[in-house]
């Protein structure tokens, strides 16, 4: 029986490329945390992961909106935080679930990293897009490929999410911080260039075409990472 594919989209905004089509034509789709769907990124709810608090104060033990703009204000936009507060309680049912994730697997993690012979291992606590492709390739790497998109994939970038303020931008990727995005990073790069999993959708240019431009969209002097056959044929033929 052939393997189907699962996708885990990160919440990087793509403000061109869009790659709705292509993620919504995977067998199963994952999310994250504050996902936004329908932003150039698959207009397919997919099952939702959050972490131990983002659980907890909208699923588990739901907080108002008030609540929730006291708590995450100083992380979040005020406008995307309320608009998405909104969006959950209209849309939360349209997943195919929401779920806590445990994000403080790292022994376990690591081990698997260490059993395909990764180099790196993760120093910190994995964000939940990370502790979201572990447990994938855990859980699913038997009977599903397993492919990324929306993650932030170039070390020279630095790394954003949608809604997230500059200010806790920066301190995530230049200040203290209880992840590590440079050996996510690193991992993420190891991953794919080992054919582990598929993170060619994170390779590709964020302009107005569906272009291939790998010369633009990979830093080829650190790993020489390529679009995989897979995905240049998707991308070709939607």
């Amino acid at each position: 029986m052939a393997k189907q594919n699962i996708v885990i989209v990160g919440n990087k905004l793509l403000k061109n490329l869009n790659l709705c089509k292509a993620i919504d034509s995977f067998d199963k789709i994952f999310r994250c945390n504050l996902a936004t769907v329908g932003l150039n990124n698959g207009v397919n709810f997919g099952s939702l992961a959050m972490c131990q608090h983002v659980y907890d104060r909208f699923v588990a033990n739901p907080k108002d909106k008030s609540e929730i703009m006291d708590l995450y204000g100083p992380e979040y936009e005020d406008n995307y935080l309320s608009e998405w507060f909104d969006f959950f309680q209209k849309n939360k049912d349209n997943f195919e679930e929401v779920f806590h994730l445990d994000e403080t697997q790292n022994n376990s993690f690591n081990k698997i990293l260490t059993e395909y012979g990764c180099p790196f291992i993760f120093d910190s606590m994995p964000t939940t897009g990370y502790s979201l492709v572990m447990s994938c390739l855990r859980d699913f790497k038997k009977n599903y490929n397993i492919f990324v998109s929306n993650f932030t994939i170039d070390q020279e970038e630095t790394r954003e999410s949608l809604g997230v303020t500059e200010s806790q931008t920066y301190q995530d990727n230049f200040g203290a911080s209880c992840h590590s995005f440079k050996r996510e990073s690193e991992i993420l790069r190891w991953l794919h260039k080992n054919k582990i999993i598929d993170a060619s959708l994170c390779l590709l240019n964020d302009n107005e075409k569906m272009s291939l431009n790998k010369e633009i969209s990979v830093n080829k002097n650190k790993d020489d990472l390529k679009v995989s056959d897979f995905i240049s044929n998707l991308i070709n033929n939607i």
